[in-house]
């Protein structure tokens, strides 16, 4: 697979004052499941440690085809529910694409 196939992206996750306790779990559910799919090449969370509300998941995809899998998954699904709840503001992708020397 090309490079040009593989799409990488980082999500951004701000937790509800009072609620970063709980988006924390929930994302952390996300981890087994989402690296087990055929289409995840990586799947790695962070949470920003000079603000701890913030979360970080850096994920790359063996083309949309496998990111349109994670996201129709009963458990991506499960925190999609959950995501107004736990989110002080709208959850941001950031698409990325490599450079090479």
């Amino acid at each position: 697979m090309s490079e040009a196939e593989i799409i990488s992206i980082i999500a951004v996750l701000k937790a509800k004052p009072g609620k970063t306790n709980a988006l924390k779990q929930a994302l952390t559910a996300l981890l087994l499941p989402t690296r087990r799919e055929p289409g995840n090449i990586e799947y790695d969370l962070f949470q920003l440690r000079d603000t701890p509300d913030v979360f970080y998941v850096r994920e790359s995809w063996r083309g949309q085809a496998g990111l349109d899998d994670h996201i129709a998954l009963p458990h991506f699904q499960t925190f999609i529910l959950q995501m107004n709840d736990l989110l002080s503001e709208p959850l941001r992708l950031d698409y990325l694409t490599p450079i090479e020397p």
